[in-house]
């Protein structure tokens, strides 16, 4: 009798919270990956809200799912923060999947280009890759002002298909589900809001799994006001650098992380400072130099100061 199962099941985690038009905008754009994924290939979402008393995402995924036929399971986390929803998300695609299966990741303000996931996944079985990662491009709600898109300040990453990455993120991925089973733990809390998505993967990388890029596979991030401007800019630097310093020191020891980023970060601070004078009369160029200077910040308060290690800056980041 031949089986019904198809061969292999593709997931795609969507994490949420308070951003309804957003998630339906991503899970409309999910759905029509189905189109040009190769035969043998089943798909679903698994979306995790992170609000047990808002009702309109499960709202949400009962329309879409109604309307597009696609398969999407629903889950509530009540723990706030990051990685509490991932983590949810990925038990229930793991369960889902298989350890033959595929899980993917993208954001709720973002939406994905047709033939996204097909193109990750032509990516993956051409480069033998156990993840793939690609470029989220960036569009405004309201235009920004000048020296933003002079700056290139949101410019996506632009690398060739197949160049190898050392970590990834969860707005643009795909990977193997088997390799959930190779770490002790998952997207670790520690990290909040700012770095546990590359910790995972990157730890992941440490552990042999191969990370290539995707060039052509596309999604589309949404960037609000409150994010398209300099104090934002400076302070996600900061929270960032908070992130990569405990990483490497969980990865490659302390002596190693507390050697390399304290030298990075005064070097990254002395060139944020030069720049930032340098740059006085464009507002562009100053806040490129502020950025450094955060970077370098975060850097050593991330290795040396254990209280705000992993930490962002300000919530809104």
């Amino acid at each position: 009798m031949v089986s019904e199962i198809p061969a292999i099941t593709i997931a795609v985690c969507i994490s949420t919270l308070h951003r309804p038009t957003g998630l339906e905008q991503t899970l409309r754009s999910v759905a029509k990956q189905r189109d040009s994924l190769p035969i043998g290939h089943a798909l679903m979402a698994v979306v995790v809200s992170n609000d047990p008393y808002d009702p309109e995402p499960k709202q949400v995924v009962m329309r879409v799912a109604k309307e597009s036929g696609l398969r999407i399971e629903f889950a509530v986390e009540p723990h706030r923060g990051v990685a509490p929803p991932r983590n949810c998300a990925l038990g229930i695609a793991q369960t889902a999947v298989g350890a033959k299966g595929l899980i993917a990741f993208i954001d709720d303000d973002e939406v994905a280009d047709h033939g996204w996931l097909a193109e990750l996944l032509s990516v993956k079985l051409r480069w033998g890759a156990a993840i793939v990662t690609g470029p989220v491009v960036p569009t405004f709600d309201h235009q920004p002002a000048d020296w933003i898109v002079r700056g290139g300040f949101f410019a996506p990453t632009v690398l060739q298909t197949g160049a190898s990455r050392r970590w990834a993120f969860t707005n643009n991925v795909l990977f193997d589900a088997a390799l959930l089973a190779s770490v002790d733990r998952w997207f670790d809390p520690h990290y909040l809001r700012a770095g546990e998505d590359r910790h995972f993967f990157q730890r992941l990388a440490a552990r042999g799994a191969r990370i290539v890029w995707a060039a052509n596979a596309r999604v589309t991030e949404s960037i609000p006001p409150a994010r398209a401007c300099a104090p934002w800019l400076v302070r996600r630097q900061r929270s960032v650098g908070r992130c990569v310093a405990p990483i490497e020191r969980d990865l490659y020891g302390a002596p190693y992380a507390v050697l390399n980023c304290s030298a990075r970060g005064i070097a990254c601070i002395g060139l944020g400072s030069v720049l930032t004078l340098v740059g006085c009369l464009s507002k562009r160029r100053r806040v490129r130099g502020l950025m450094w200077t955060a970077w370098g910040m975060g850097l050593i308060e991330g290795v040396w100061r254990p209280s705000v290690a992993g930490a962002p800056v300000s919530i809104a980041d």
